[in-house]
């Protein structure tokens, strides 16, 4: 099961939702988080990861393998970014990024991206709309404001043109100014603002390890979407595996050639 979040829109918190829902699964499936802001990724603070060698954008331009860009907080595997100017020495290789995540859909359970703001040129987003089907999901995450509204709208317009899935907008830090309602059938969930948040890069842990109100919101939305847009899939994954190893079926072709003999 492949996620990502987005929005063409920058500071939303969509790195804060990713990283925490990533977080928040890994607890329960196998779950990797992969930081694709190959420019200004700050999954790494997240989690202390900023003094490392090995990174997505080492990865991408073929100076380090696989297993050395993947690092763990607790049950967490995470792929972040590098921190420094170096990133914008690198060249983006599509086709190296496509077969990484091809190796990491047969080891982990879900794969969460966080995906970077706008579309520039080489974006790892326009990959997933391609034949590979690389995400599943993409959540839109949208803040309390009437130009993140419109952005988050534009966001979801721009992600059915290139065929790529949606799940709804995930609104946060919301202080109830703008009226919502008028999006209410897009909307999966609404997290409150709390200046604690910020407590996750200075201490460098997610903000769900810190009891806070938005904290609890976060965790009880990610079950929620989890049993809602995200179990019944992930179920049908989980038994294509087991079938495909049983059977020495290595193909979902093969599977369903074999369903209606």
């Amino acid at each position: 099961m492949k996620v990502g979040f987005y929005n063409i829109q920058g500071g939303t918190g969509k790195t804060t939702i990713a990283a925490n829902f990533a977080y928040i699964l890994s607890q329960s499936v196998k779950t990797i988080l992969i930081d694709c802001d190959l420019y200004g990724g700050t999954i790494s603070l997240v989690f202390g990861l900023e003094d490392i060698d090995h990174n997505l954008n080492t990865y991408l331009a073929g100076n380090s393998a696989i297993e050395d860009i993947i690092y763990n907080y607790e049950d967490l595997a995470i792929i972040p970014t590098g921190v420094t100017s170096d990133v914008f020495g690198y060249k983006t290789d599509i086709e190296k990024f496509i077969k990484l995540v091809e190796v990491l859909a047969e080891e982990y359970d879900v794969i969460v991206y966080d995906f970077p703001p706008n579309i520039p040129e080489g974006s790892l987003l326009l990959a997933y709309g391609s034949e590979e089907n690389l995400v599943n999901k993409v959540i839109v995450v949208g803040e309390d404001s009437i130009p993140s509204i419109v952005n988050s709208l534009k966001t979801i317009d721009l992600l059915k043109d290139f065929g790529i899935g949606l799940t709804g907008i995930l609104i946060n830090k919301y202080r109830g100014l703008t009226d919502l309602s008028e999006i209410s059938d897009d909307i999966i969930g609404v997290l409150s603002y709390d200046p604690n948040v910020e407590r996750q890069w200075s201490e460098s842990m997610p903000i769900t390890k810190i009891k806070t109100k938005f904290s609890k919101e976060l965790i009880n939305i990610t079950h929620d979407i989890a049993n809602i847009y995200l179990e019944k899939d992930l179920a049908s994954l989980r038994a294509l595996k087991v079938v495909k190893t049983l059977s020495g079926i290595t193909t979902e072709e093969e599977l369903r050639k074999n369903e209606e003999l």
